[in-house]
């Protein structure tokens, strides 16, 4: 009888010890990214926004957590790309991604009201429209409807601007007749066809050879971005149009995200924050970098004038705004009008 307590204590104590073991294991965040952590610009080897900001994620929400989250980071691709990474949230095995725009829309085609051509002067205009009361409502119901729960949301690199081998273009009119790679994101396409040029779609991997072969005259890319894909070898002109300010995010499952203990949701929210400003600052610092050694590596850069500008924006603005309204939520596209005016 003696034997059979102590071994009953004995198999009780075991059981304890390894039920506490297993509460203390640490709950592992996995967060993706498509490209290499670090960009080079001119001579500077700099860190690329959206690995800063998963950098920031990382630091701050294992120490909101107390150890109890542990984030690990995958850049170059390691996970799959873009779409593999989103399907791989839904599906569980990956916590976290921090797509682009563009990668988003398949899953909640509404994020395109943020691509209305010449829609913000400057960056901080849409800093202001994502971090207020229209940006949370449109974020909560992006997390309702698809899934999605932005942690932390940026300038994916700076403005996009138009880049082309064959002249300088100075107002709308100098785009006809052009052949422009686009991403495969419609709106952007409609932007291009109002300006009388061609959109192509060509994968990023495939555009150095489709600008040296002239398969394309041209595209449309933040001065960063262009660096980051060396570009500058294929491209004489490029004109600071700014017609869009293309985002990325930090992305993960809200229902995932629900069955944490409260604590925890409140941590990786706040982790996604202190991510965006990081993120937000090293796109500002490096777009600044990227057209010094765009001008460094013979790239002639021409600056419309605001009446230039201009033109641009009222051959693209209306069609792009009439395109979204059939295709999106008309409301949505209203109430971003409406918060810029």
């Amino acid at each position: 009888m003696k034997n059979w307590k102590m071994t009953l204590v004995v198999a009780v104590l075991l059981l304890s010890t390894a039920s506490g073991l297993f509460a203390q294991q640490p709950i592992v965040f996995k967060l993706a990214f498509t490209d290499p952590p670090f960009l080079k610009i001119g001579d500077l080897q700099v860190m690329h926004h959206s690995y800063a900001g998963m950098v920031a994620f990382k630091g701050a929400l294992e120490k909101l957590s107390s150890g109890r989250i542990v984030v690990e980071n995958y850049p170059y691709g390691r996970l799959g790309d873009a779409n593999e990474n989103m399907q791989q949230i839904f599906s569980g095995t990956l916590q976290g991604a921090t797509p682009a725009d563009g990668a988003v829309a398949p899953f909640y085609k509404d994020i395109q009201v943020f691509s209305i051509p010449y829609a913000f002067d400057s960056a901080l205009d849409a800093y202001k429209l994502w971090d207020g009361p229209i940006g949370k409502a449109f974020f909560d119901d992006m997390a309702k409807t698809s899934g999605l729960r932005v942690l932390a949301i940026y300038d994916n690199g700076g403005f996009r601007s138009f880049s082309n081998n064959k002249k300088v273009i100075k107002t709308a009119a100098d785009m006809k007749g052009l052949k422009l790679r686009t991403m495969t994101i419609p709106v952007h396409m409609e932007m291009v066809k109002a300006l009388g040029a061609s959109p192509t779609p060509i994968a990023w991997l495939e555009l150095y050879n489709a600008l040296q072969t002239g398969v394309v005259d041209g595209q449309e890319n933040s001065a960063a971005t262009i660096l980051g894909g060396s570009l500058q070898e294929v491209q004489k002109f490029y004109t600071m149009d700014e017609h869009l300010l293309g985002s990325a995010m930090i992305v993960t499952s809200e229902k995932w995200l629900k069955s944490l203990p409260a604590d925890l949701q409140q941590a990786i929210l706040d982790a996604g924050k202190i991510a965006e400003y990081a993120a937000r600052g090293t796109s500002r610092a490096n777009d600044s970098l990227a057209v010094e050694a765009l001008v460094k590596a013979g790239v002639q850069i021409y600056y419309p004038s605001p009446a230039e500008k201009a033109t641009f924006k009222a051959a693209t603005q209306q069609p792009v705004i009439d395109w979204l309204k059939k295709n999106i939520s008309p409301s949505a596209v209203d109430k971003v009008l409406n918060a810029l005016k």
